[in-house]
Parts: C-alpha cells; structure tokens; sequence
C-alpha cells in the first residue's frame, strides 16, 4: 500500500484538510463516476463522515482525531485516461479501471520533533508513517506575519525549524529502509486557511487576484516557492539541498491550496454551504478543484512509486 505522510502544527487544519478531502472524493464519486470512485474500510467511513457531519452543517470539527493511531485507508480507481502514462498495475477486471490504495497518516511536527531530539524508540505505526514517500506538510496561512522581517521570527519560524527536522527524519527512514536506498521524497505542500491570508501577505507573495483555481498555470507553484522562501527559509534550504543528494533525493514541491468561505453572523462565523445537487443535501464551500488536483496527483504518484518494504 503506497502512503501519505500529512504533518503540521497543532491547530493547522489538520481535521478539517482530511474531513475536505473526504467531501472532494464524495463529489468527484458522484460527478465522474465513469471516470473516478473510491472506498474506504468501515473505520475510516465512520471517521470521515463524523467530521464532514460537522462540515456540512457549517461547524468545524470540536474534536482532534488520533490519525497516527487510526490512520485512513483509501481504495481509489481512476479510469485509465485519466492518469496518462503510468502503466496498467491495478487495472480492474473490467479493464477500465486502475485502481490505487493509499494510507493517509497525520502527525505533528512537534511530536516528529521530540522523537529527533531525545532519539525515542519509535512505534511500528509511527516508523510506518515515517517511511512515506508523499509528504503532505501544512502550512497555516492564517499564522503567515505580514510585517516585513517575513518568517525570520514567531510562530512560523519555530514552524520552519520542526518542519525541517520532519523532513529529514522522512528522508532518513526512507534512506534506511531494505532495499530503497534511492527512493524520493515527494513533498506535496497544503496551504490551510488560504481565505483567512493577510492581505499585506498576499501582496508579498505577488499572488494573483481571485482564486487559485483561477489563476494562470503554474502560478500555484511560484506562490508557492515565494511562500518557502519569505517564510520558511530554512525549508527552502532544505529542499534545494536535498533535491541534489542521489542518495535519497527530493522531488520539487507541489502546492495547493486550502481554504472555507465563512458567513459572519452575530457571535458566530459559521461555514457557508452549497447544496450536494443531484444527491442532495450539503457540502462546505471549500475550494474543490484544489482537491481534485491533489487527489489525482496522489494518484499518479502512488501509480509510479515503489512500494514501502515489508516490515520486518
């Protein structure tokens, strides 16, 4: 099973990216159903729908879930056109289909960064995690200082610090494990609150106006590169340092880009909703091609990447 490392501060949206994962999956389920679908173990279901529960009745989720404990596992199939150029491994008995499964994993980098400092023992689920070859870092864009000296001081820089020690310790696992001496990291960047962003932000980063599914193409990824080197620069460093190490090197970083649209009511500011048409019901507003575009390109990755070794 290919797996999905997603690391973060606490309180970075870690719940409410998986819960939005969950509702972008339901609806590429339901609108391309010839060209996409998916499954998940009961467990999982019963996670997921508790915390879209609270989404699409326009509440975020009160509650933080032990993902490194209960880690979600996804069955996705992708008709064969959609995913161009990655072979026929699991191509369904109808022919029509490849199909991927991937383990999504979350664990803060503070945790990830105690484990570096005092050289715990770790726990099999925790080594597992740590030996992911998709990395899906969140970066708060609500916690982004719009004063001048960027990322060199608070919140976000100890961000910076704890994110480097992950991704090294990441590349360390995968740099150990049996038999995938060369295997590369593939960082895939969320920006979480993106519509709570400063608007001095904004204007560092040079960000189009509107929002990034509207943007011209690859701009998400030069914003992207401005957010490392403005705010986590010691992250920047890293990357480009490592993207040359043939030992075990690092795939340059994708990004994306996450946010809820609020409607400010008195002592409230509830999610704003819009109607699950044909199935019914509701979904949050949220920026749904961003997620389609992070879950086909974990789908393509998970087609082209070798699998984790056994545990011994």
């Amino acid at each position: 099973m290919s797996s999905a490392l997603v690391v973060g501060d606490r309180g970075s949206g870690l719940t409410t990216f998986v819960g939005l994962l969950y509702a972008a999956q339901l609806r590429l389920g339901t609108e391309e159903e010839d060209g996409f679908r998916f499954s998940a173990e009961r467990q999982t279901i019963r996670q997921l729908e508790a915390i879209y529960g609270e989404l699409a009745a326009g509440r975020f989720p009160e509650w933080d879930v032990n993902w490194e404990e209960h880690p979600l596992s996804f069955l996705l199939a992708f008709r064969a056109s959609k995913l161009r150029g990655i072979g026929g491994r699991g191509v369904g008995a109808d022919g029509r289909f490849d199909t991927v499964e991937l383990q999504v994993g979350g664990i803060s980098v503070e945790e990830i960064s105690e484990f570096a400092v005092h050289d715990a023992i770790l726990e099999e689920s925790t080594r597992r995690l740590l030996r992911s070859t998709m990395v899906l870092p969140l970066v708060d864009a609500s916690r982004l200082p719009p004063a001048a000296q960027g990322g060199t001081t608070g919140p976000i820089a100890r961000y910076d610090a704890r994110l480097v020690t992950t991704l090294e310790q990441v590349r360390r696992c995968l740099a150990l494990e049996p038999g995938r001496k060369a295997r590369t990291m593939h960082p895939l960047f969320v920006v979480t609150k993106f519509d709570r962003c400063a608007p001095q932000v904004l204007e560092a980063l040079r960000a189009p106006p509107g929002p990034p599914s509207a943007w011209p193409s690859g701009m998400r990824d030069v914003v992207g590169t401005r957010i490392l080197e403005r705010y986590l620069p010691s992250t920047a460093h890293f990357v480009a340092e490592a993207a040359r190490d043939h030992g075990s090197p690092i795939a340059s970083p994708r990004w994306f880009y996450s946010g809820l649209q609020i409607v400010p009511q008195l002592n409230s500011t509830p999610i704003a909703r819009r109607s699950r048409i044909p199935r019914g019901g509701w979904e949050p507003e949220y920026p749904f091609e961003e997620y389609r575009d992070l879950i086909e390109q974990l789908g393509k990755l998970a087609h082209g990447l070798p699998r984790a070794a056994a545990s011994p």
